[in-house]
């Protein structure tokens, strides 16, 4: 009897109204309403040649090194920019309420990267539900099944997985533990498949609200890396710039 309970507890999913609620908690606890997170960018080598051109700065013969910031007013207002030493130039990707916008070069994983960070990062619910209602919303625009939900590992830890299990299904993937985001997998318009990992929520420059490491695959290929250096809950942030 026991080891037939302990199985049943062991197996137990939680539904996808559950974890979804439980995220949103999560984010709304923190209580912010703007922060800027600085540090380092790497864009991958599919990507190199094309950013490089449009930064004006040498291109190597793979990964090219950049600085970035992302910049957050919660909720639902977020953008990214990628910038260089060695140029005046930069390039950026505006997400602000469902508008999206570029300045500079368009580079889809630049504007996957703050599209999928602003809908499940930027959250902070005015009212009960709200966050919640948010987040729902954004999974039903990526077609994530919610009807499904599993249990899988990633980054060597248990996570919630929203879904279907199939390859290249949508998916919203959520650390077990502390209901922080972990995954988003979604296909886009003209049918690339993206993944956007949310690594390493144990950073001293972040706390547990921005993970250290965020990467962005294009398939199975690295397109853009973006490390944490620091963060900024009370930085001056211009609305005109969202």
């Amino acid at each position: 009897m026991k080891v037939g309970l302990l199985a049943l507890l062991v197996a137990y999913v939680l539904p996808s109204y559950s974890i979804v609620k439980y995220v949103a908690k999560a984010r709304d606890d923190h209580e912010l309403t703007q922060v800027k997170v600085e540090g380092s960018a790497t864009v991958g080598a599919a990507l190199a040649a094309e950013t490089s051109a449009a930064l004006n700065v040498p291109a190597g013969q793979g990964e090219l090194p950049l600085t970035m910031s992302v910049s957050m007013r919660l909720p639902g207002r977020c953008r990214i920019d990628l910038t260089s030493i060695e140029s005046t130039r930069s390039i950026s990707a505006v997400w602000a309420n469902g508008k999206k916008r570029t300045e500079g070069a368009e580079l889809p994983a630049l504007q996957v990267a703050v599209e999928e960070l602003c809908a499940v990062l930027a959250l902070h619910g005015g009212g009960e539900g709200e966050s919640r209602a948010a987040l729902e919303r954004h999974l039903a625009a990526i077609k994530v099944d919610t009807r499904k939900t599993s249990l899988g590992r990633f980054g060597g830890t248990v996570a919630w997985v929203i879904g279907e299990t199939a390859p290249g299904a949508p998916q919203l993937w959520v650390y077990k533990e502390h209901f922080a985001p972990a995954r988003v997998r979604l296909t886009d318009a003209a049918g690339a498949a993206w993944d956007v990992r949310l690594l390493d929520y144990t950073s001293q420059a972040t706390g547990d609200f921005f993970p250290r490491v965020v990467e962005v695959y294009k398939g199975e290929v690295l397109q853009l890396r973006l490390t944490t250096l620091s963060s900024d809950a009370r930085a001056r942030l211009d609305d005109t710039r969202f």
